[in-house]
């Protein structure tokens, strides 16, 4: 096998393992809390779905608070998208962004 390959396969398995990790803290969040999304109390559903959940801080420029069950907020499939669109839309999440730039500049 030549080495850029080993590296690519290395990278593939790394990026399967993160996916599986975040997918295994999502769902035990989604065990923990209500169902319903914490901007309009709007139910999310039985299903687990990847779009009900939002890094406050983002996964790329916070990698310590991407596993951080309070970097986690839960929101429709619309306030979602909105927030990604204006990330200081929703009150509710600028309190708790807040709260999280000062925990991770310490």
């Amino acid at each position: 096998m030549s080495s850029g390959f080993t590296k690519k396969l290395d990278k593939s398995e790394e990026a399967i393992r993160q996916i599986s990790e975040l997918r295994e803290f999502f769902l035990q969040i989604w065990s923990r809390r209500s169902h319903h999304s914490e901007v309009s109390g709007r139910w999310l559903g039985k299903e687990p779905l990847t779009v009900f959940f939002h890094h406050i801080l983002p996964k790329e420029k916070y990698p310590q608070a991407s596993l951080d069950e309070e970097n986690i907020v839960l929101l429709t499939l619309e306030e979602h998208e909105q927030v990604e669109l204006d990330m200081y839309r929703y009150e509710e999440i600028n309190e708790k962004r807040k709260y999280l730039l000062n925990k991770y500049q310490k």
